[in-house]
């Protein structure tokens, strides 16, 4: 058994992250990319389960070459117990769930790599390189660690001027590059005039993090369809915020020129984001979403958070785009993995859209806002105008964070179809999943 590489799983690692990850490790083994997107998917379903029961695990990938041919082993390994989750079971060969053992309790899923040969030393050193390296807010934290480090031994050893002066012209250019990338990020909002649309009501708000610069969210309004997208860019800095305008970009080209197939629409995109991302010699990506608008009806494609779809007396949908796209810029060819439903809005009926920086703000205690409590703010001021029901989440937000430091952009962005019925408070409020 070849060990590859471990990664610590915990709430400070994004799904989307451990997703991409595994993806790209099953990817290089097995040279599918449909195979890797279910085993990816798989994977990170497996996370959201653990993720909810708080459990602090590893994933570890191992290669075994002893079955006569390759096999892939993924290790799900934890002090507590692991419950018996069968999400793994139709994507892998094989599945064991292992009892106590040295104070661990594994789950172990092998997949079969019967067409590949044994990997030589090259292809291992780069799949292990991939499974080190480490999340965005890891490394946050990992930066933030180090700076103090730094500054401390500064003081305590009395370093010599010239030192302190390198250090802070190397802030400086990072400041420089994050304030560009802010820059950028408010330079593509849509302006309040672009808002005003007849029989609807819309509000919108960003708030970009101290570090963080990668959500997008836009509104534009063509030939009687109104476009909603929201996506959120892995990582951060002038990349990211490069990476963002060239979405603006090509959503609204797209839109100017009537393309209205949700697949064609999404696979044109992502081609030319990939390229475009392949010649920056950048590895980043993005969850995106688009929501179009017009007559009373939504479509809604793509891969992001889940959609909020709220019916005028404050019952909330939750929708979930996992399986109606695919992350932007990370493979050159997404178009059967693209996918779109339409619902129907009343009057009073609308829509929120958010990035993950809403349900995974943590308070004093680590503990997340979550989408529950989302639902339940914008359930309970559904009867207020889009402007009031943005203020009343965004407070709530901020209220849960108190003064802890913000790790991510938060990012929300509400749709009410006009009604001539003011409604009332709802007394009995529902909630429910639909996938």
């Amino acid at each position: 058994m070849i060990t590859l590489g471990s990664i610590l799983i915990n709430h400070h690692m994004p799904l989307n992250e451990v997703r991409k990850k595994v993806f790209t490790v099953v990817k290089l083994l097995s040279g599918e990319t449909i195979m890797a997107t279910r085993v990816a998917t798989a994977t990170s379903q497996m996370c959201r389960a653990l993720y909810k029961l708080s459990i602090i695990f590893e994933i570890e990938f191992a290669l075994n070459t002893t079955v006569g041919h390759s096999a892939l082993w993924l290790n799900f390994t934890a002090h507590q117990s692991l419950p018996v989750i069968n999400l793994l079971t139709p994507f892998f060969d094989q599945v064991h769930y292992l009892t106590l053992e040295n104070n661990f309790y594994r789950v172990q899923g092998m997949l079969s790599l019967r067409d590949r040969q044994i990997f030589n030393n090259d292809m291992s050193a780069k799949i292990k390189s991939i499974i080190q390296q480490k999340s965005r807010n890891e490394l946050m934290i990992e930066l933030e660690v180090k700076n103090r480090e730094l500054y401390e031994s500064l003081e305590d050893l009395k370093q010599t001027t010239r030192m302190k002066e390198q250090l802070q012209e190397q802030n400086l250019r990072m400041g420089a590059e994050l304030n560009v990338s802010r820059m950028l990020q408010q330079m593509i909002l849509p302006k309040p005039e672009e808002l005003v649309i007849e029989k609807l009501d819309i509000a919108g708000f960003m708030e970009p993090a101290d570090e963080v610069g990668g959500d997008y969210y836009d509104v534009l309004y063509t030939h009687g369809v109104v476009t909603l997208g929201i996506g959120d860019v892995t990582g951060h800095g002038l990349e990211s915020g490069i990476l963002m305008l060239m979405v603006q970009t090509a959503v609204r080209t797209l839109k100017e020129i009537r393309e209205v197939d949700p697949v064609r629409f999404l696979d044109t995109l992502n081609r030319t984001m990939y390229k475009n991302v392949q010649r920056m010699n950048s590895e980043k990506s993005l969850t995106l979403a688009i929501v179009n608008y017009a007559d009373g009806e939504i479509s809604i494609s793509g891969q992001h958070e889940e959609i909020l779809i709220i019916r005028n007396n404050g019952q909330v949908e939750r929708i979930d785009t996992m399986d109606l796209g695919f992350p932007i810029g990370l493979d050159s060819e997404i178009a059967d993995f693209i996918s779109h439903i339409t619902l129907d809005l009343q009057p009073g009926d609308g829509v929120a859209l958010y990035t993950d920086g809403i349900p995974e703000a943590k308070d004093i205690n680590k503990v997340q806002y979550g989408v529950e409590r989302l639902c339940k703010v914008i359930s309970e001021n559904w009867y207020k105008s889009a402007q009031d029901i943005k203020d009343a989440v965004i407070t709530d937000v901020r209220r849960h964070i108190g003064k802890q430091k913000v790790f991510d952009d938060i990012t929300l962005l509400v749709l009410k179809r006009k009604s001539d019925i003011y409604q009332e408070i709802p007394q009995h409020l529902e909630f429910k999943s639909k996938t």
